[in-house]
């Protein structure tokens, strides 16, 4: 099972990310009504590879497809409760639909998220748990993402991510920490971001506690500080006339480039 198009959504949010039934009976329930605009698909080298499903203005599913064969590799499913939240987000394999991860939110009572709860399976068995838990400045604007594996409030340590944003609500930096056995955090990675002043087709229904901008990416620098290494990733758009991006090509730190076309609702 490849999940290598899992790697898409992360890498356009700054800068991608939905639920098709694989049964017919819920592919038959509700036809997505898109607004104008709404991204619907993702193209690679005229291969379709991300697909979004809506209803009304939420997603509800996001399929991943093989560019080379074009069979369903993944699909994530997301369900919300009465007030729009986002409650549980599945992943499920292509193939044989099974379940191959779920995620639960749990939100405080000023609304902001304030803790996710992973789990991951392997043949239907749990294979491992995480949890993360977010705290939020003033603006609301995230601060900082700590998570810990395990389950319940006995879980362990294991990294946290501290961020900083702009007046205009664009992530601009964030520092990865990694906790040691000894509960010692070091500071494993810097990733500063730079963008345009186009809007990002998917903010709008990015996922919570996920750093997604209003504008696009066109510069995402980590720094490493164990070897001191730097990964630079650029990112080039074409766009339409209402200055929606239509395709985005990613120069990757080894040079290697790719383009993804981003196709919209009429």
């Amino acid at each position: 099972m490849k999940l290598k198009n899992r790697i898409l959504p992360a890498m356009l949010f700054f800068g991608v990310v939905a639920l098709s039934s694989c049964e017919k009976s819920e592919q038959e329930n509700v036809m997505p009504e898109f607004k104008q605009g709404t991204i619907s698909q993702v193209l690679a080298d005229s291969s379709k590879v991300t697909a979004y499903n809506f209803a009304g203005q939420s997603v509800t599913q996001v399929n991943h497809y093989d560019k080379e064969s074009g069979k369903l590799e993944s699909f994530e499913k997301y369900e919300r409760d009465a007030k729009g939240k986002l409650t549980k987000v599945s992943t499920h394999a292509g193939d044989n639909q099974a379940v191959l991860s779920v995620q639960m939110y749990a939100y405080s009572d000023k609304g902001n998220l304030e803790r996710t709860t992973s789990t991951y399976y392997n043949n239907s068995n749990v294979e491992y748990s995480t949890y993360a838990t977010y705290s939020y400045k003033e603006d609301q604007t995230l601060e900082k993402k700590s998570v810990f594996e395990g389950t319940g409030d006995k879980g362990k340590a294991k990294s946290y991510t501290t961020y900083e944003v702009l007046p205009n609500g664009n992530y601009t930096q964030e520092k990865q920490f990694v906790i040691d056995d000894k509960g010692t955090a070091k500071l494993f990675s810097t990733t500063t971001y730079s963008y345009d002043s186009n809007r990002n087709p998917f903010f709008e229904f990015a996922e919570p506690g996920t750093t997604s901008s209003p504008n696009n990416v066109i510069v995402a620098s980590t720094t490493v500080h164990g070897t001191n290494k730097t990964y630079k990733y650029s990112y080039s758009y074409k766009y339409d006339d209402a200055g929606n991006p239509v395709s985005q090509t990613i120069v990757k730190p080894n040079g290697q480039r790719e383009t993804y076309t981003y196709v919209y609702s009429k």
